[in-house]
């Protein structure tokens, strides 16, 4: 069913591409903004660079177009790193207060297990949704059969075969273009 769900996506005229596109083109900004940031603001930068490593290291090992773990990783990474560049910019932000906020243990550990929460979720999200549908799935189908037992106990046998029949022609064609496209 994913396999199918991910030929219809790439099918549509190339979104998954095109989407790959928009995550380069994003973490190249990234890192264009974090060049500006350590020519205008140096301790910022610093921070931004030894802070947003686990996202950069997320960009560089996602092989999925869209980049789906790396968009997570980056962006609970960054708020992880938000107290801490909030701490350096209220503190003076000189090289000193950046030594000051960098060597305090909590910093990089409060924004690499942002970035490892990133991770967690981007993994375990997808089976939570499919266990999600399964169920409503199984739901659907009790109720469906109970109707087809209400409707063969007031029509009788011939009627519910004819709608299996049709159903199940239903089905095929669906699975027919599915293969299709």
């Amino acid at each position: 069913m994913a396999n199918a769900a991910a030929q219809a996506g790439t099918a549509k005229g190339g979104k998954a591409a095109k989407s790959g596109k928009g995550a380069r083109i994003l973490f190249w900004t990234l890192g264009l903004a974090t060049g500006i940031a350590l020519g205008v603001a140096l301790p910022t930068g610093i921070m931004l660079v030894v802070g947003l490593l686990p996202a950069a290291a997320a960009f560089l090992t996602d092989v999925h177009p869209e980049k789906t773990t790396a968009k997570p990783v980056l962006c609970l990474n960054l708020a992880g790193l938000l107290p801490a560049l909030k701490m350096l910019w209220l503190s003076g932000h000189d090289m000193r207060a950046l030594a000051s906020v960098l060597g305090d243990p909590t910093t990089l550990l409060l924004a690499y297990s942002g970035a490892a929460f990133g991770f967690a979720l981007a993994r375990t999200l997808p089976y939570a949704v499919l266990v999600g549908l399964e169920a409503k799935a199984a739901t659907t189908i009790k109720l469906l059969e109970q109707r087809q037992d209400q409707l063969r106990a007031d029509w009788g046998d011939p009627v519910a075969e004819e709608a299996n029949r049709l159903a199940m022609r239903a089905a095929k064609a669906i699975e027919r273009k599915l293969a299709g496209s």
